[in-house]
């Protein structure tokens, strides 16, 4: 059975990349660009984890801790991993608090961003 990770970012380039570097034998990787389209996908699907940006609009936008919430209320198996080129001691603590994962900072690398997920228990079959 394959895993499934949801991959939410609003940078096109990024979410290409990540989708392309993480999906593996074994690993289906679905992307969104928005907290609405990652929110209904979530609702469609089952997910081993979750990938969002925190940021996902605007100077002050905490999107991905949005989404962290409804994972969390919603489905509570799936595992959180939040990234964000703007963070700060207090979103890094309200990301754990809430309960996240893991919290990175970008630039996160690929292989940082795998053996979190490996971490989690998604298998990257060769």
């Amino acid at each position: 059975m394959k895993n499934r990770i949801l991959f939410v970012d609003d940078e096109k380039a990024f979410l290409f990349a990540s989708q392309k570097l993480l999906s593996r034998n074994g690993v289906e990787v679905h992307t969104a660009e928005t907290k609405d389209e990652a929110l209904a996908m979530i609702d469609k699907n089952e997910y081993d984890a979750v990938i969002a940006d925190v940021r996902l609009t605007g100077v002050y936008g905490e999107e991905g801790l949005d989404i962290l919430r409804y994972v969390k209320e919603h489905k509570p198996q799936t595992r959180v991993i939040l990234i964000t080129g703007y963070g700060s001691p207090e979103i890094e603590k309200k990301a754990i608090l809430l309960g996240a994962d893991f919290y990175f900072e970008k630039p996160v690398s690929y292989f940082v961003l795998k053996d979190a997920l490996k971490k989690l228990g998604i298998n990257y079959l060769s």
